[in-house]
């Protein structure tokens, strides 16, 4: 009979040690998973931040052509301004 009672009590034994190592490991393992997931997290963000950054820079460079354009066709106008400001003299001086 006392062979049956430490048996029985070897076997709670081990079954609250695997027990408690299961219990461990669903620990580690949601750990692990929210670890995993504040990283996906950040490296999201990080991809959206890089993502903006070169758009940004695409933002920028299309405003700087766009202001050398502008700068180009600026000069044009007056030119042609300029041009017609003295046809119009010369029909005035003509008439």
């Amino acid at each position: 009979m006392a062979t049956t009672e430490a048996l029985e009590q070897e076997t709670k034994k081990a079954r609250k040690e695997e027990h408690g190592r299961n219990k461990f490991r669903g620990t580690l393992w949601g750990s692990n998973s929210e670890l995993k997931l504040r990283r996906a997290k950040r490296d999201q963000s990080w991809i959206e931040g890089m993502i903006l950054k070169d758009e940004l820079k695409a933002c920028h460079r299309s405003k700087r052509s766009l202001s050398e354009k502008l700068s180009k066709t600026e000069g044009n106008m007056w030119a042609i301004i300029d041009h017609y400001k003295e046809k119009l003299s010369l029909v005035a001086t003509h008439e």
